[in-house]
């Protein structure tokens, strides 16, 4: 197939919720898109309604947990395009811990896919990007990631070293003249949110979460907080004292507003 030059994108996590809605903001005539999920027949649905946009898609059914699937489906793209612009690694689950965290499991599948699944998109893009000079990797991160809830620990920590990591991959890539822009996300309306009961301020829905997230890769942002309730909520909580913010989350799980 012969090298193609117009913008390309993957994502990862394409078949629902802020991945779908990606999708379909980028999809376009002149775009071509890699779009990656478990899921077939979701993942079928949002590729006919981006083709119908005039992109370009390439399918690929993969775990992001799964590296070895994670460099084939990177060299088949790599092969049939000429440079991957944007990498959106949006893949992420949330599992809440039993009460007395005696299910090890869910921590470490948890770490798996929301860390080392961040790990095992950008991977294969790393050394291509050098060889061209420029690029942007994106990890869609959590409000999570700042301070741990009691009912967020093995999600908030996940979030947490994805944060960490990015910054020093970050710091390497920049001599490199390649982007690396972390997300950290609030409340969107999806099924990782549908069953939580307290309020949820500022929550989005996916379309609009996709939107913003879009507008902030192409300025090509370091770190952002959105939405702007989320933001400034959890710049509060960052600087609360430890132990005033125990106690504030504590009396909110009890007594504060629910959904």
């Amino acid at each position: 197939m012969n090298k193609l030059s117009p913008r390309v994108v993957l994502i990862t996590g394409a078949s629902s919720g802020i991945g779908a809605a990606l999708g379909e903001h980028y999809a376009k005539q002149g775009t071509i898109l890699a779009l990656l999920a478990l899921d077939k027949d979701r993942l079928r649905l949002v590729t006919n309604k981006c083709r119908a946009k005039g992109a370009i898609v390439y399918e690929y059914l993969v775990d992001v947990t799964d590296l070895e699937a994670m460099r084939r489906c990177s060299a088949d793209l790599l092969g049939r395009v000429e440079h991957v612009d944007i990498v959106i690694a949006n893949a992420g689950i949330r599992r809440e811990e039993d009460v007395d965290c005696q299910d090890t499991q869910i921590p470490e599948d948890t770490m798996r896919v929301n860390y080392f699944g961040v790990i095992n998109t950008f991977s294969p893009f790393i050394r291509p990007m050098k060889a061209s000079g420029h690029g942007q990797l994106v990890v869609i991160s959590s409000i999570a990631s700042f301070r741990g809830t009691p009912n967020s620990g093995a999600y908030s920590a996940s979030k947490a070293a994805v944060n960490v990591w990015t910054e020093s991959l970050r710091l390497r890539l920049i001599p490199h003249g390649i982007c690396l822009t972390t997300i950290c996300l609030g409340f969107v309306n999806t099924a990782m949110t549908a069953e939580l009961p307290f309020w949820m301020p500022g929550i989005l829905s996916p379309e609009q979460a996709g939107e913003l997230i879009a507008r902030y890769i192409e300025k090509k942002a370091r770190v952002v907080t959105l939405p702007w309730q989320s933001r400034l909520i959890w710049t509060g909580f960052r600087i609360l004292p430890g132990v005033v913010y125990d106690k504030l989350i504590i009396w909110a799980k009890a007594h504060g507003p629910k959904r």
